[in-house]
Order: structure tokens, then sequence, then C-alpha cells
């Protein structure tokens, strides 16, 4: 069910503001506006709100048959899972880098 930022984009703009699919969803940790949550998902920046929330949905779906326009908000969601991975992957790297790459040269070592 893994979408592209176009279509992700599309299902964003569609979407009423409406709060039905933030309602439904059994694991908000935290009380978060869908404007907000709308923005984050395709901006360059994510809230620790917005972070939260992405790792506590465990793609139940209950968000799904709510939306009056048939959006599909676990897959909006599981692309915002994979841009929290993605970023978070590579300021690993980025850390891993400044610290010379020690680590890389170790584990060459042992293979």
């Amino acid at each position: 069910m893994h979408q592209t930022r176009s279509q992700v984009a599309g299902e964003v703009s569609a979407c009423i503001r409406c709060n039905e699919c933030l309602t439904a969803c059994p694991a908000l940790p935290v009380r978060i506006q869908i404007e907000t949550l709308n923005r984050e998902t395709l901006g360059e920046r994510i809230s620790p709100d917005v972070a939260r929330f992405a790792q506590a949905c465990y793609q139940c779906g209950a968000c799904v048959p709510v939306c009056p326009v048939g959006l599909h908000r676990d897959a909006m969601m599981l692309w915002l899972k994979m841009r929290l991975l993605h970023s978070s992957v590579d300021g690993a790297r980025s850390r891993r880098g400044a610290r010379g790459d020690r680590y890389d040269e170790r584990v060459a070592r042992w293979r």
C-alpha cells in the first residue's frame, strides 16, 4: 500500500479537515490538529507530537472507513513513518561520518 509522494500530496489536498480520522484513531497519544498532520506529512519539518503519533500508529485502518471523502489516512501515515525512518537512518549516517567512520572500519575487519 506504499504511495508515491504525488499520490500522498493528492490525498492530503483532498482532505476536508473534518478530523474524523483522528477521532477514530485508537493510537493517538496526544491531541493534534488535522491541519498540522497534513502539513507535516509532506513538509520539511516533523514536530515531536506528529512523530510520536506516526510511531504509535499501528496501521489498524480505523481511520479509513470514517473518512467522508474516502481517503486512506493509513497510507499517508505509512508515508510519514517511512520519512521518519529515512531521516533517522540519514541522521545516524551523518553522525557516524562525523566520528570518522570508525564503526564501518571495525565491521570491515570482521568480514
